[in-house]
């Protein structure tokens, strides 16, 4: 019985550490915006930020992050915390596990702050081999990218209206409750098309 208390114990401690080690990681935002569609490799074919419904049929964010694999300098001020490598499979040392995941979020909002969409997912770990090596400082690069639809719903994604209002939309971008990044976009002409679901990922396809 005693073992058994000091095995739970043991897990009760070790994932209150991973939870405060998670909450200290601080991705870095490398690229954040809009499009009108995504590269088979997930990067912007295009810079868009200005949309028309009649001549473009979706609007793509997408966000590149970078989690450092050090605490970066600003981060080793204050209270000590747990740290270890986000999102790592395999390699001496990284001690992570399925339940080890970082949840990021995107929210639409129209002109008048009315929600538009919400789509959320969990980063997967990364091998050693992806490193990204910047200025000597090792990150762990992760992508969030989805897509709405100016002529119709993309339920997958989340959608829940048309940005039918012309004016500024924003896309608040947020990792574990974080606030990472705001993107804006302009529709320059209400859509008069009918919404109609459509199926598939919420990831924006290639045009």
């Amino acid at each position: 019985m005693a073992v058994r208390r000091a095995t739970l114990a043991l897990a009760a401690l070790c994932l209150a550490l991973g939870l405060t080690a998670r909450a200290g990681v601080r991705p870095l935002v490398s690229v954040l915006g809009t499009c009108s569609a995504l590269t088979p490799n997930t990067y912007p074919s295009d810079a868009q930020a200005w949309f028309d419904a009649s001549k473009q049929t979706q609007v793509v964010f997408y966000a590149h992050l970078l989690f450092p694999l050090r605490p970066l300098p600003a981060e080793r001020d204050g209270a000590a915390q747990a740290w270890h490598p986000p999102l790592l499979l395999g390699g001496a040392g990284a001690g992570l596990d399925s339940a080890d995941a970082f949840y990021a979020q995107a929210d639409w909002r129209d002109p008048q702050g009315a929600p538009v969409a919400l789509y959320g997912l969990s980063f997967t770990a990364r091998r050693r081999e992806d490193y990204l090596t910047v200025n000597g400082r090792d990150y762990i690069p992760h992508t969030f990218a989805m897509a709405i639809g100016t002529r119709d719903l993309r339920s997958q994604a989340g959608q829940t209206r048309l940005p039918s209002l012309e004016g500024t939309y924003s896309v608040r971008l947020s990792v574990d409750g974080r606030d990472l990044g705001l993107a804006f976009f302009r529709m320059v002409k209400a859509s008069q098309a009918v919404a109609a679901p459509q199926a598939g990922s919420p990831t924006a396809a290639p045009k």
